[in-house]
């Protein structure tokens, strides 16, 4: 197994709980169809930081999907889609 850690900044930091609920809905449906993807988690902790990770089946699996060319995309729905700020860390 294989375990993707994404760490961000959400501001304000208060609304931790919404950027969790907006990542989910935009990459769920995307993560459930690559081949490997397991399951996915979040952790928040002071300061509005959120932990993801992604667990994928081998690295190889992992691998696949970082070069998969909807990533963009996503990425601009996931802004699109939450209401405040966030930066990848």
């Amino acid at each position: 197994m294989e375990i993707e850690l994404l760490q961000f900044r959400v501001i304000p930091e208060d609304r931790t709980d919404e950027f969790i609920e907006a990542d989910g809905e935009v990459w769920g449906p995307w993560l459930t169809q690559q081949r490997g993807y397991l399951r996915k988690t979040a952790n928040v902790y002071p300061g509005g930081i959120v932990h993801l990770r992604i667990y994928w089946a081998s690295k190889r699996d992992l691998e696949k999907a970082s070069r998969n060319p909807e990533i963009p995309a996503l990425d601009v729905k996931l802004q699109a889609a939450f209401l405040g700020v966030f930066q990848r860390l």
